[in-house]
């Protein structure tokens, strides 16, 4: 799909791109354009999603891009064959899912193309209304100090410290904009690498230390090789890898965080501990 291969731009810098020619995020592109024509109308809000995976092009190119691309039926078994993994499974019905809701309510006909999506890439049953209630709009209660320590203590992440208190590396202080709680900082090898706040999540990522705000993250995928790392996908198409096995924890966290609290028990305050820096 050479059209869209053009427009998907590619910046090492501050996040990794979509990459032109990789299948997945061919398929992705593909999926996107047809999540925005799927209902009959093209709204402002999906338009500006676009925007960001597509910077380089106006927002008349993307409609016309949006409805060449987007137009007729979407052959979802061709694109199931260019997204095998599971997470890349994930990553492209959660897209999908944010895309869904940027007109503020969901169609019937945006539902029935996840649907048919989950089912060709044989996903569990019952992923298409998890994705949509991880993506719906957040009420304000989701990312709350509570709920984010609530979420730490049930996923056990003993591989790292956790601590709480203030930040004490300046590079990560350098990126974290004001008025924003820091509710836990994560350490590996007793060095802060990572800090969830309440706006956000701040990191020491492989591409440089960056805060990515709740909102336009979409969801994760991992590394199991030589290097094991969790990369975070944006809703501008970046990617922000941790190269540490050990934060693969933070997959776990996130699937809490945006998942549904009724089903979780409350559980007991995290262990907090001094992380390199700290005064004694």
């Amino acid at each position: 799909m050479a059209d869209v291969n053009n427009n998907i731009e590619l910046t090492a810098a501050g996040g990794s791109r979509l990459v032109s020619g990789n299948p997945a995020d061919d398929a992705l592109m593909r999926l996107l354009a047809h999540m925005v024509v799927s209902d009959g109308v093209i709204h402002p809000g999906e338009l500006d999603f676009l925007s960001q995976v597509m910077p380089n092009m106006s927002q008349p190119q993307l409609e016309s891009w949006a409805r060449e691309h987007g137009g007729g039926q979407l052959d979802v078994d061709a694109l199931a064959e260019s997204i095998r993994d599971p997470d890349s499974q994930w990553k492209s019905l959660r897209f999908a899912a944010r895309m869904a809701w940027k007109d503020g309510e969901l169609a019937e006909e945006e539902r029935m193309l996840l649907e048919s999506l989950a089912n060709a890439m044989d996903m569990p049953g019952g992923a298409v209304d998890r994705v949509l209630a991880e993506m719906a709009p957040d009420d304000g209660n989701r990312f709350t100090a509570e709920r984010i320590l609530k979420c730490l203590v049930e996923i056990h992440w003993d591989s790292v410290q956790l601590a709480s208190g203030d930040l004490v590396s300046d590079d990560l202080k350098a990126v974290l904009p004001p008025g924003h709680e820091v509710v836990a900082r994560v350490g590996v090898d007793r060095v802060e690498v990572l800090a969830l706040c309440t706006g956000g999540i701040l990191g020491r990522f492989q591409e440089g230390a960056a805060f990515l705000t709740w909102g336009e993250i979409v969801t994760y995928t991992r590394s199991f090789g030589l290097g094991a790392s969790v990369l975070l996908h944006t809703e501008d198409g970046r990617s922000y890898a941790l190269v540490d096995s050990r934060m693969s924890g933070l997959a776990m966290a996130l699937d809490r965080m945006l998942g549904d609290d009724e089903r979780r028990s409350a559980g007991a305050l995290p262990n907090i501990k001094h992380v390199r820096g700290d005064e004694d």
